[in-house]
């Protein structure tokens, strides 16, 4: 595809700073630019739409915890009231009665971690009764208080009092423990979906150089064809041949599209201008192997350590912990120890001499009491408890299963890294065979001693052998992705720090 350098450059307005890449020297190279691994995985984690989602579910669950953390706030209250009455009277003494009374409270109330409630609160009352005839009285009466209630069976202790809280922070850290989860698969499939561009550039490449070979075997058998000594079949071979290598071309490009657009999809990259920066696009050669893995023992006991799923299920089994605490409380009858105390002031006229003889210590009064309630069999209580003690017993009983299903994982990759690191020392030595064999069979059929189909067979064989060295590069790759992915050594091979990334645990 050839277009200007001027179209190169406004298509790479949108994708470039996304990538984060430089568009190579546009003198020496215009339609082209480079993208290495490092630059498409910066891209993916500052952009990658379901990575940036996963990324705001802490943020969501730190709310809850604020949301708990509040029940232990201290809590203002305030009231007032005012009443008036009048009654006419039928007395020989009196005409009627009149009453205005007015009641103020303020205070406030503070809960601590054991379940006790501390309450401070001042009250003014105002009575004023008139007779109409015979007498008025006016009074002011004003109190500070100072109360406590502690419940000695249903509510009493710090942890129960404190399971909402504690279910949040585990909440938290399952949250937290998703993004890790998203950051690992983001990780694996970009860097996936990055060699298989690699893969498919280099197939391109193949195809590409064996349409030439075709070209240049179509040639010498239409030279051959004219000199008498090759025959028509020869060059209908041999046009077919070509024509085969531009079919194999045309699909290879296709899927090669696709390959890149869905590294732009992990990379979290579209815009206008694509289609013209997909040709152009250039990626690292794909390499044999990067790391090596030799203790299966070694791998296993990472995973377990750093899966993500295991981390968040331990996370929802020590909220289920704590709402199973929560149940058990309930299952306690109410009994609170209630103690009370206020200095209490009289005045006749004056709201603020009330106050005063209230703060001389004039009167006082005290209370110390308790409180009971229980349900009848408690049968509610007890219900609430069983299913969550039965919801406990199924989160332990799913760890179980994510550790079989761990195991299972690590296992087959570490089978199957095996497995594709003997397939590709034998690709590469399949490739050396088919190399020389080309070569001789070329020979011979120079020297007249071979056919043109023996020659197209075995051209062909020579281009199957490349794809297989192809796909068992790619598949080693592969496996050694699944391997960092489920032992948590993603992070390494990419040389990233997760402090950098992840969410601050709780």
């Amino acid at each position: 595809m050839n277009f200007s350098l001027r179209q190169l450059r406004q298509a790479s307005l949108f994708i470039i700073p996304l990538l984060g890449v430089n568009l190579l020297n546009a003198e020496s190279s215009p339609e082209t630019f480079e993208l290495d691994l490092r630059q498409a995985i910066k891209a993916a984690l500052e952009n990658n739409f379901a990575f940036r989602a996963a990324a705001i579910n802490p943020e969501i669950a730190s709310l809850s915890i604020t949301q708990s953390e509040s029940f232990f706030d201290t809590e203002l209250f305030a009231s007032g009231q005012v009443s008036q009455s009048e009654q006419d009277t039928t007395f020989e003494e009196t005409t009627g009665t009149s009453s205005d009374n007015r009641s103020w409270e303020v205070g406030a109330r503070k809960r601590f971690s054991y379940g006790t409630t501390v309450t401070a609160r001042t009250n003014l009352d105002r009575r004023n009764t008139d007779a109409v005839v015979n007498f008025s009285n006016l009074s002011q009466s004003a109190d500070l208080s100072l109360s406590i209630r502690q419940p000695l069976l249903n509510g009493f202790g710090k942890d129960v009092n404190t399971a909402g809280i504690q279910s949040a922070i585990a909440g938290y850290s399952a949250a937290s423990e998703s993004v890790r989860e998203a950051l690992f698969e983001l990780l694996a499939e970009t860097e996936r979906a990055y060699w298989a561009v690699a893969r498919l550039q280099e197939q391109l490449a193949l195809n590409e150089s064996s349409l030439k070979v075709a070209e240049t075997l179509l040639k010498e058998a239409q030279e051959r064809e004219r000199v008498g000594v090759a025959t028509r079949i020869d060059v209908l071979q041999a046009e077919a041949s070509r024509a085969q290598r531009r079919e194999e071309i045309i699909e290879t490009r296709r899927i090669l599209g696709d390959a890149i657009d869905q590294l732009f999809i992990y990379m979290g990259t579209f815009a206008p201008g694509m289609l013209e920066l997909e040709s152009s696009l250039k990626v690292s050669g794909l390499p044999e192997g990067i790391d090596t893995y030799t203790d299966f023992a070694e791998v296993w006991n990472l995973a377990k350590a750093q899966d993500p799923l295991l981390a968040q299920q331990e996370a929802v089994i020590d909220q289920r912990e704590w709402q199973r605490r929560a149940a058990k409380n309930e299952t306690r009858p109410n009994l609170d120890l209630v103690l009370s105390g206020a200095y209490t002031g009289l005045d006749s006229e004056d709201a603020g001499n009330a106050f005063d003889s209230a703060l001389d210590r004039d009167g006082h009064v005290w209370i110390v009491g308790f409180e009971f309630s229980m349900p009848w069999q408690m049968r509610g209580a007890k219900a609430t408890l069983r299913s969550a003690e039965k919801e406990l017993e199924q989160e332990n009983i799913r760890l179980n299963e994510l550790q079989q299903s761990l195991f299972r994982q690590v296992r087959s990759a570490w089978r199957n890294l095996d497995s594709v690191s003997q397939s590709l020392e034998a690709a590469k030595l399949t490739v050396s065979l088919q190399e020389a064999t080309f070569e001789r069979e070329m020979s011979k059929y120079e020297e007249g001693i071979s056919v043109f189909r023996d020659v197209l067979e075995v051209q062909r064989d020579l281009d199957q052998a490349r794809i297989r060295l192809l796909d068992s590069k790619f598949n080693r790759l592969s496996s050694e992705i699944s391997i960092a992915r489920l032992s948590g050594l993603i992070l390494e091979r990419h040389e990233l720090n997760p402090e950098l990334i992840l969410p601050d645990p709780r």
